[in-house]
């Protein structure tokens, strides 16, 4: 198998064409037509998981963050980003990066996220930039309400994370947003159709704007709202190559 042949098959399952412009989704390292011998899968290309992709021997690695983000206009080797692909580039490894791809996709990042607190989902919301229809979060109905205490709760359990409320803790919630990683952008839009958001990295702002909206947000972290969908990104990548290592270096930074 090619590295041209998994990126199609990932292109059939989340379309990179969907993802905003600013996101920098795709090949991001390689050769469309190096082999695809030995591949990998993680959440986040750290310096751990450079290590270990190494050491394996793996030759294409398909990641959920992108590495590189942000211009780069210089190519100097050290421990940050540039230095990260740089490690890649003389292991001849090739990176495949999904991020937003996937969060728009059919049974993409939210999703995953709702089956995991035992939800199905029943619609999408949040556009990922005002020249696009592809939406970002899923919202579903709890089989039962719950107060935003007790969600939270079940939140914190199913994820594995310390979760923070902005809200009304006796509050009786049916319906539920998600939107992995960072989403509280869409605070007041999710306040129109939902009773509780789920989502990470807000801030204190966004934390009143939801209280003022009437909607209570779950602040259960960036990477644990995301890990469901690298999950589901390793089982739809073994789909395609059996054998995927699955790098399970995790980029959570917070210690407590």
């Amino acid at each position: 198998m090619l590295v041209a042949d998994l990126f199609n098959e990932l292109d059939e399952l989340f379309p990179f064409m969907n993802a905003p412009a600013w996101d920098p989704v795709g090949l991001q390292i390689g050769d469309r037509d190096n082999e695809a011998e030995r591949v990998a899968v993680c959440h986040e290309v750290t310096g751990d998981v450079v290590d270990r992709v190494l050491a394996l021997g793996v030759d294409t690695l398909v990641s959920y963050h992108p590495l590189l983000f942000d211009p780069v206009v210089e190519l100097i080797d050290g421990p940050g980003q540039v230095g990260r692909a740089i490690r890649l580039i003389r292991g001849g490894v090739s990176l495949i990066v999904l991020h937003t791809a996937m969060d728009v996709a059919s049974n993409g990042t939210g999703d995953a996220l709702l089956a995991v607190l035992g939800i199905t989902a029943q619609g999408k919301f949040g556009n990922v930039d005002s020249s696009s229809e592809h939406q970002i979060g899923r919202y579903g109905s709890l089989a039962q309400p719950l107060t935003t205490s007790e969600f939270a709760v079940l939140v914190g359990d199913r994820l594995g994370a310390a979760t923070r409320i902005a809200g009304d803790l006796n509050k009786s919630v049916s319906s539920v947003g998600v939107l992995p990683g960072s989403g509280s952008g869409f605070i007041v839009e999710a306040a129109a159709i939902v009773d509780v958001l789920v989502t990470g990295d807000v801030s204190h702002h966004r934390a009143r704007e939801a209280v003022e909206s009437g909607v209570a947000v779950i602040d259960a972290g960036h990477i644990p709202t995301e890990r469901p969908g690298v999950e589901s990104l390793y089982a739809a990548v073994r789909d395609v190559a059996a054998d995927a290592e699955y790098i399970d270096s995790d980029p959570h930074p917070w210690e407590a």
